[in-house]
């Protein structure tokens, strides 16, 4: 029933529009509101009258009319979408009919689709009548405009509600759509051929693609919501024209859309049985080539299949491969697909509710398929044979009898593939029985068709081993491998097994077996010489002739054996298998160890024709294709971790066999390990050769070492753990991210200078260089190999004697021959042929260093060959190779020209010269060698390396310690120009501590700067302000920024940052250490003019941090200029000495006056006094006596109220410190000196400051580990040493009684000598150390077993020396303490035993050299020259070592703090002075308080400030640096003269009055 509204439109429009207007007002069940119906009221009687929307909307409908112009008609129509979707409207009709004319193709696409769009929101806000619909769809059927055609399908889409209605319109529909989609498909294809033509990369789609996309799910939706509403003429039309798109498309996305409507139609409806092949031909087709969409084709055809039209697909499935057409591609796709379908029809579960389907039947049509002459189609029927045969669901209902059919397809299928082979033997496949089934699945693998074609047959031949295995029975067994041998070809794996084992347990290839021959022959035909076969089954015939070789040898004919065995090695030049060649090589490995003489040429005759020779480098081709074939595995991967399973190329497992034959040989014949030496010397140096096996060469030369009698060793290790982070060779550990690169330190300031050329030239020597070309230069192209890291997982191949060969040694040239005679010991005339000759092996690293090479091998040559060059004795016949080697790195470093080599993108030049820095640190080794100009140029290339490369100046630092001892005279020259340097990189903080103490060690190196001038002095001084400043200023700055951690977070600060609060307060330790040693080490003459300049710098670099008074270590070094600029007096306190007897005129007074406690002692009667002057640097005490020229005055007489007359005392004291100290004008409080009180208090506060020591000390323990010795309790047995051991400790300091010594000895008794009855003490007068050295102290096994008296000592020493003469790497916890932080390892560069080390000889000394080593417990930074390993004669050894210890131990105690400031003996001397000045209250000045007038004995160190200024650390720095160097040598430090800053420095300046 209408509503209201719908009876007052009675002026509308009349016609077809106020009918269809009407018939849609009657179709609306909402009442309008009376808002609406209120506001239609206004209408004018012309216009339509209409409930709801906006007040304005007459205009609007007004302006949507025809004759307004088309942009306002445009935006009406837009206004009026929004206001249907907004407003429940009454007239929706009307505004539709009011806009349709829009829709004429003559009027602008904007025009067309604003009216589609709004025809769109009509409908969709309306319930259209039947009529209606029919109106709309005429419309939108009939509009022409492709341009249109979106908005056009989105109409028809509102119209049928998202195809789920098609009333109205049913009939006609699907022809519409039928049309579309061969209208659409066609423009999508167009718009795919333009995209291809321009070869756009682009993936959106055009817009014929996506109306095609979205025609297609519409269409699917229309049939699956509307299936019974069509004819089935109607649905297989428009069926056919989905199928023909099929056909035509190769678009995955048309073929998906394609299926899914195939599938829905299926599911709700039926496919057209005349349609029916063709929709098969397309589901098989679209399963083969679209292998993403099998899923959904093979539920189109399931749902087929249990629908009615069931039997009808099968046979149709049937019919297309009983038929096969062989005219075109997509036939056989059909035919491929055909089987896929059937197959899974034979596989599928009845329970699915899929029909059962005949085997034989299926199996009947897939040999009619073989007519098809197709490969893929072969494989695929040869895979669904596979699949039902090991189905045990399906061959449960076959007999034995239809096992024909498919044999005979299988053996069909054979043949063919045998006659499409390109003429080599058919390959098997290796997978074994228990994978077949995997084998045969869906693969489509076009590489595979030969392989699967023939896993059928091999499924009968695994049938027929199951019956063997089975039954049992001999007779078959021997029948199945009479077959089995027939069909050799067609093998698998177990059944080739079963042949080979089957010979072997009858015993077929033994002497009892008259043709036992003939079957090894055969069983080497049939498997071995078969290169198809896996190396595994290879490998099982070489075992069973290996087997028969080893039992009948020595018992048979020698040449018919030896005939045998080599004939395995026939066809060994052409073996491609690496593991199968690793068997033959290890047989061969073998039997030159057992074979005599001739034989053992032989086979290592055929194991060296295996290296290429420089001949055969004009044959690119040839070696091309060797190196292609001989490829390792582990070079296309980026890591070695899986090297245990990887042999490598075939040069390499050549290698490895003569690796192994040298090991099982060095012990037994030297003629043989001699032999073979020379062979992989060979491998090493071919240039041409493959780079893995090169490695495995020199991974067994790099670990050849001499003891000290000359016999060889091999090691495990080759220590160059350094070496390899410096090039990033290091292993990651598991579990962390990687290279990430390995982190380097860098010089800020390394930048490369122009080049220089080398001072000293040498002749290059005539060695047998080995040609460079072309197969060595690195191919940019190829990704970068990684084949070894440090360090390596078991180098050699297999296990080796560590201990030296009793018979194989290192070759020496003879003496020459007007030097021999009878007498000539005949140890001294070697054989070449019988010795290692290590000259050979240098000729082939030498030109590897000088010109580079391929990375991997140029790297491993870069990180193992400095470690194995420590080992002087092995290179006793190599001088002129270490020389010409010398000569080629000094080039290099001088020049700066490093060889070109395929650097890694990580690494630098640098990185390379850093490695080169540390192999000539190594040949400094080598000096007795060398001419003078020789060691010169060395400490010259050291001397450019601080400042020419980056990342070199802490190397160069290291060696330049090392030249120090060991090359003193050039290093001597060169020293002024390295301080020059050393103060321009000073800046980088990288360096700070190694420039400190190569500093600090060359202080006790005198004879070195015997010739120093002054700018020579003051640029050590310099340097050391520098540190000093910038330490103390860093350290400001940290404590002044926002959130530095507090006490609380110290311990988290430090396991983040162990560096960070540790090494700041050893720089400064070692700063102020090099300051004071340098000092000392002036003339006593030279001192003076000294003082005014390090006085500026302490007191212009201190007052970095805000505070009001200079600081502790700046006061006591300031103390230390003032007791030692005129006097090398002892620094040690004394005591009082009392020159007089205690008496009741013997007065004592004490004052406190600036940083010195005062002391006079004096008798009042004679006016003999003692001064003591207790200062933080030293105690100093002075004999005074009172003359006067009155003798009268001396002596007063008291006679008043005694019996007797008494002498009157006529001196105090106070005279005393009045006439020293007292000046007129010294008014000031502060400038006063103190009076102590005279109680038990003071005399108890200078007894403890008498007791605090005036210099530093340090105990460091020295352990002797003798030969073979590895654990705690036989070290610390250890009752003596060897003798160079002896020598060694005897040159770290003197021999003292421990008896009743006043010296500390840190902890040993000095009373009952339970701790021996001597020690080591050395001493400067700055710094004492006690060695704690356990050889010297008592062992009581009785009563003390596991020694726990000697560690109780160097258990809590911070350092430990240990000489290791034991042969073996000594492990950081072998004896395990708390408190040990640093070792010191000293080992004989030559393992020497225990009867070798006893008979030496002192004047040795200088001959025998040592590898010195620092090991750290983890947390400490590596932070001495020994970081890495270094080479020191034994002359310099102690020094050397000593003062390593020294700062070890110096490091060791900042560490134990924690960190914190380590304060020294005058510190806590200045600090019991400070703390004396706070209990009396003695006054203080708010400025840098000291007396503002000199003083004669005792005066303060820092002067009054009578200004509130204060001096910076940027105006010291802004000082400093506009000055320039100059600054840092002393010039211009009068300049500033008459300012404030320069009044308070000349108040510091004793040396003006003194």
């Amino acid at each position: 029933m209408p509503h209201s509204g719908d009876q007052q439109d009675t002026k509308g429009p009349t016609g077809i529009a106020g009918v269809l207007r009407n018939l849609g007002r009657l179709n609306r069940s909402h009442p309008a509101s009376p808002a609406a119906t209120t506001a239609n009221h206004g209408f004018r009687a012309s216009g339509p009258e209409y409930f709801g929307g906006p007040p304005n909307n007459d205009l609007l409908f007004a302006q949507l009319k025809a004759g307004s112009p088309i942009p306002d008609r445009i935006a009406a129509a837009a206004q009026f979408r929004t206001i249907v979707a907004d407003y429940a409207l009454s007239s929706l009709t009307e505004i539709w009919l009011a806009a349709q004319d829009m829709l004429d193709p003559q009027n602008p696409p904007d025009a067309r689709q604003a009216a589609l769009k709004l025809m769109t929101a009509c409908i969709k806000q309306s319930e259209p009548s039947s009529l209606d619909r029919l109106h709309y769809y005429r419309i939108i059927s009939s509009h022409p405009c492709l341009d249109d055609f979106d908005d056009q399908l989105l109409a028809l889409v509102a119209l049928t509600n998202s195809g789920k209605n098609v009333t109205s319109f049913e009939k006609d529909i699907l022809s519409l759509l039928a049309k579309w989609i061969r209208v659409w498909f066609r423009e999508a294809g167009h718009a795919r051929q333009a995209r291809k033509r321009e070869n756009s990369s682009t993936v959106a789609l055009s817009a014929g693609e996506f109306n095609f996309s979205q025609l297609m799910k519409f269409v699917t939706d229309i049939v699956k919501f509307n299936h019974s509403a069509f004819e089935e003429r109607q649905v297989n039309a428009l069926l056919l024209e989905i199928l023909s798109v099929c056909r035509k498309t190769t678009n995955r996305a048309d073929i998906q859309y394609s299926l899914t409507f195939i599938d829905v139609l299926i599911t709700y409806g039926y496919i057209p049985r005349q349609t029916l092949p063709q929709c098969i031909e397309v589901l098989c087709g679209a399963y083969t080539t679209v292998t993403e969409l099998s899923d959904s084709t093979w539920s189109a055809v399931a749902n087929l299949c249990r629908s009615y039209m069931a039997h009808n697909t099968i046979l149709v499935l049937r019919e297309t491969l009983e038929a096969p057409s062989k005219k075109s591609p997509r036939a056989n796709n059909s035919l491929r697909g055909a089987v896929y379908l059937l197959e899974r029809l034979l596989l599928a579960n009845e329970a699915d509710g899929l029909p059962a389907i005949q085997f034989s039947a299926v199996m009947a049509s897939f040999r009619a398929a073989l007519s098809a002459n197709n490969a893929r189609l072969d494989v695929d029927i040869v895979k669904a044979i596979s699949s039902a045969f090991h189905s045990e669901e399906v061959m449960s209902h076959v007999s034995f009898d239809e096992w024909a059919v498919p044999l005979g397809i299988l053996v069909e299928c054979s043949k063919r593939t045998t006659e499409r082979a390109d003429g080599t033997k058919l390959e098997t496949s290796n997978t074994p029985a228990s994978a077949a089934l995997s084998a045969s699945a869906h693969s489509r693998d076009k590489d595979n068709i030969g392989s699967a074609i023939s896993s059928t047959l091999l499924q009968m031949i695994i049938l027929l081993e199951g019956q063997c295995i089975a039954h049992k029975d001999p007779t078959l067994t021997e029948s199945v491998v009479e077959f089995f041998t027939c069909v050799h070809g067609h093998l698998p794996d177990s059944a080739a097994d079963m042949v080979i084992e089957y010979y072997a347990t009858e015993h077929l290839c033994y002497p009892s077996c008259p043709d036992w021959m003939s079957n090894i022959r055969a069983l080497l035909n049939m498997f071995f010489k078969s290169k198809i076969r896996p190396a595994r089954l290879r490998i099982s015939v070489l075992t069973l002739v290996k087997d028969v070789y080893e039992t009948i040898k020595g018992v048979w004919d020698e040449d018919e054996v030896h005939s045998m065995v080599l004939s395995i090695f026939d066809d060994i030049r052409e073996e491609t298998d690496g593991k199968v060649l690793d068997a033959l090589v290890r047989i061969a490995v073998d039997v030159a160890g057992d074979g005599n003489k001739t034989m053992f040429d032989k086979v290592v005759g055929i194991l060296a024709g295996f290296i290429p020779t420089e001949e055969q480098l004009p044959d690119q081709a040839h070696l091309s294709s060797r190196k292609q074939d001989r490829t390792p595995n582990a070079t296309r991967a980026p890591s070695i971790a899986s090297q245990a399973h990887n042999y490598g190329s075939h040069l390499n497992i050549i290698t490895t066999g003569l690796v192994r034959i040298f090991i099982r040989n060095m012990h037994t014949s030297a003629r043989k390990a001699a032999r073979i030496f020379l062979e992989i010397v060979k491998v090493a140096g071919c240039v041409i050769a493959d780079t893995d096996a090169r490695l495995t060469a020199m991974r067994l030369l790099f670990r050849i070492r001499s003891d000290a009698e000359n016999a060889i060793l091999l090691v495990e290790s080759t220590e160059s753990e350094s070496m390899a982070n410096f090039l990033g060779r290091l292993t990651k550990p598991e579990g962390k991210e990687g290279n990430a690169a390995v982190q380097k330190e860098e010089d800020t300031h390394s930048n490369s200078l122009p080049n220089r050329s080398s001072s000293v030239s040498q002749p290059l020597l005539p060695f047998r260089t080995p040609i460079r070309s072309i197969a060595e230069r690195p191919d940019a192209k190829q990704p970068r190999l990684t084949l070894w890291s440090y360090p390596e997982k078991r180098p050699l191949p297999e296990h080796f004697n560590d201990q030296s060969s009793p018979i194989l040694v290192t070759y020496k040239d003879p003496p020459p021959a007007e030097q021999l005679n009878e007498n000539t010991p005949p140890e001294k005339i070697l054989q070449k042929e019988n010795c290692v000759r290590m000259s050979l092996w240098m000729e082939v690293i030498i030109p590897i260093i000088q010109k580079g090479t391929d990375w991997e091998i140029y790297s491993y040559v870069l990180v193992n060959l400095s470690s194995q060059l420590s080992n002087k004795t092995a290179f006793r016949n190599c001088i002129p190779h270490i020389r010409h080697l010398r000569a080629c790195i000094c080039d290099q470093l001088h020049t700066n020209k490093i060889p070109n080599t395929d650097l890694p993108p990580e690494l630098r030049k640098a990185d390379i010269a850093v490695v080169l820095i540390h192999l000539l640190t190594t040949l400094i080794c080598y000096h007795e060698h060398f001419a003078r100009s020789e060691q010169e140029a060395i400490v010259k290339a050291f001397q450019l390396g601080l400042h020419s490369w980056q990342r070199t100046a802490k190397p160069c630092i290291h060696a330049l310690s090392v030249c120090c001892y060991e090359l003193p005279m050039p290093t001597s020259k060169f020293l002024s120009g390295i301080l020059t340097k050393l103060s321009q990189i000073i800046t980088s903080s990288a360096v700070s501590v190694h420039i400190l103490e190569f500093l600090s060690a060359l202080a006790r190196l005198p004879n070195l700067y015997t010739n120093f001038t002054e700018p020579d002095f003051r640029n050590v001084f310099g340097i050391a302000f520098r540190y000093i400043q910038h330490t103390k200023e860093t350290t400001a700055q940290q404590m002044q920024r926002p959130g530095y951690p507090g006490r609380m977070q110290k311990d988290t600060l430090d396991a983040l940052h162990p560096e960070q609060s540790q090494l700041p307060q050893y720089v400064l330790a070692l700063a102020y250490n090099v300051l004071t040693t340098w000092f000392l080490s002036l003339k006593l003459c030279e001192r003076a003019k000294y003082v005014p300049w390090i006085t500026r710098g302490l007191v212009l670099g201190d007052n970095t941090n805000s505070k009001d008074y200079i600081d502790e270590q700046s006061q006591a070094c300031i103390d230390m200029l003032q007791r030692f600029t005129y006097s090398d007096s002892e620094a040690k306190p004394s005591g009082v000495r009392t020159g007089f007897q205690d008496s009741a005129y013997i007065q004592t007074r004490n004052w406190l006056n600036g940083m010195s406690i005062i002391s006079v002692r004096m008798n009042t009667l004679t006016g003999d006094a003692e001064l003591t002057v207790r200062k933080p640097s030293g105690t100093s005490s002075y004999r005074l006596a009172l003359r006067s020229s009155d003798p009268s005055t001396t002596q007063t007489l008291v006679t008043v109220g005694l019996d007797k007359p008494q002498p009157y005392p006529f001196v105090m004291p106070s005279h005393i410190i009045l006439q020293l100290l007292a000046s007129v004008g010294a008014t000031s409080e502060s400038c006063r000196p103190v009076l102590l009180p005279d109680d038990s208090r003071t005399q108890l506060a200078l007894d403890v400051f008498d007791r605090i020591p005036v210099v530093d000390f340090h105990k460091i323990g020295v352990v002797y580990v003798g030969a073979g010795q590895s654990q705690e309790q036989e070290i610390l047995h250890n009752a003596m040493g060897s003798t160079d051991y002896t020598e060694f400790v005897t040159g770290l300091g003197n021999l003292i009684p421990l008896k009743d010594t006043k010296i500390n000895t840190g902890g040993l008794d000095t009373e009952f000598n339970s701790d021996g009855e001597f020690a080591i003490f050395w001493s400067d007068r700055v710094t004492e150390i006690i060695f704690h050295v356990t050889t010297m102290m008592p062992v009581n096994l009785d009563y003390d077993p596991q020694c726990t008296m000697k560690k109780r000592h160097i258990g809590n020493d911070f350092v430990n020396i240990i000489f290791n003469n034991s042969g073996i790497p000594y492990a950081f916890d072998t004896i395990p303490a708390q408190f040990n932080f640093v070792n010191i390892i000293i080992s004989p560069e030559a393992r020497a035993g225990f009867v070798t080390t006893r008979p030496k000889n002192y004047s040795d000394v200088d001959k025998e050299f040592y590898r010195v080593e620092l090991q750290c417990k983890p947390g400490i930074p590596a932070i001495s020259p020994a970081a890495e390993t270094k080479v020191i004669s034994g002359k310099s050894l102690p020094a050397f070592v000593r003062n390593l210890a020294l700062n070890a131990s110096v490091f060791a105690h900042v560490h134990n703090e924690g960190g914190g400031e380590h304060i020294s003996m005058w510190r806590h001397r200045l600090r019991h002075i400070n703390k004396l000045r706070e209990r009396t209250s003695a006054p203080l000045s708010t400025g840098l308080t000291t007396a503002a007038s000199p003083t004669a004995i005792g005066g303060s160190s820092s002067p009054v400030i009578t200004t509130s200024r204060r001096i910076s650390t940027a105006t010291v720095l802004s000082e400093l640096s506009s000055r320039g160097s100059a600054a840092l040598n002393g010039d211009g430090l009068q300049q500033d003269g008459g300012g404030e800053v320069e009044s308070i420095l000349n108040s510091f300046d004793f040396s003006r009055w003194s």
